[in-house]
């Protein structure tokens, strides 16, 4: 999740690291500067960490900058300490983005993702499916497709009992939105992409089951006929990406907005 601080003074902001660099609480380095004059990475401990940017290089004038804050939205409230004094000197706090995951529970190869707009890129890395190029990581609707179980198990040593797909997708609204507010404007991500879930592939003609593989893949994306018809014979079992963030959004924002702002959004 990423936020912003508006105008948070530069002599402010000099302080503020010295301060919780001398409470030994935390491992703090400077990140390689690309698009910001500081970038510093603070880590509490093993995976608990806070990406601190501040001056973009277009901010040329004044002694007044943009803060931004990215970390995972549960770890904000790990950071209190050093939160408190950002939002009373800031003119306002925005939210910027955060990653949004839909966990589906069917095996990889029979979750079905397609974008609605086709000149956004299918790439494959292992079986891992990135709609999008490495340089939009960051954009509104980038999206992953992988297997969680496979993951959980890889990295953490959890055995899941079952199949296990995730779906994440990036949430970047084109205009940013006060972070008290940001409650009411729930992700809208069904016009990005069309999702539905296979659970018996024998119904299908094996012209259509080739078909579905291949765009599912990335191998053949047809024509918008026969992609129309692909999608109105998997309609039954749709994923609807907006009726599930519009159920749980405001319970995703209520930890960190809590530790950002000292109380829920909105």
């Amino acid at each position: 999740m990423v936020v912003e601080y508006r105008d948070v003074p530069i002599g402010f902001f000099k302080g503020w690291c010295m301060r919780f660099m001398l409470r030994g609480r935390y491992r703090i380095r400077r990140t390689e500067r690309k698009i910001y004059v500081y970038q510093m990475h603070v880590r509490l401990e093993e995976g608990v960490y806070l990406h601190v940017f501040y001056r973009n290089f277009r901010e040329i004038d004044g002694g007044l900058y943009t803060l931004r804050l990215e970390t995972r939205p549960e770890h904000f409230e790990r950071f209190t300490d050093i939160l408190g004094e950002l939002r009373h000197v800031a003119s306002g706090i925005d939210f910027v983005s955060c990653d949004l995951a839909y966990d589906v529970p069917y095996a990889l190869g029979d979750v079905f993702v397609a974008p609605n707009d086709m000149r956004r890129k299918l790439r494959k890395h292992n079986d891992t499916r990135y709609f999008g190029l490495p340089h939009q990581r960051k954009q509104n609707g980038y999206c992953r497709v992988y297997d969680k179980a496979l993951e959980l198990w890889q990295r953490h040593g959890i055995e899941y009992m079952g199949s296990l797909t995730r779906i994440e997708m990036v949430y970047k609204p084109e205009t940013r939105i006060e972070l008290a507010d940001v409650g009411r404007y729930p992700p809208e991500q069904n016009r990005h992409y069309f999702a539905s879930v296979v659970e018996d592939w024998s119904v299908f003609t094996a012209k259509l089951v080739e078909r579905i593989r291949n765009w599912q893949l990335g191998e053949e994306t047809y024509t918008r006929h026969v992609r129309e018809t692909i999608k109105k014979t998997l309609a039954e079992r749709l994923i609807d990406f907006n009726r599930l963030a519009s159920e749980r959004w405001k319970e995703i924002l209520k930890q960190p907005c809590a530790a950002i702002l000292g109380h829920t959004a909105t």
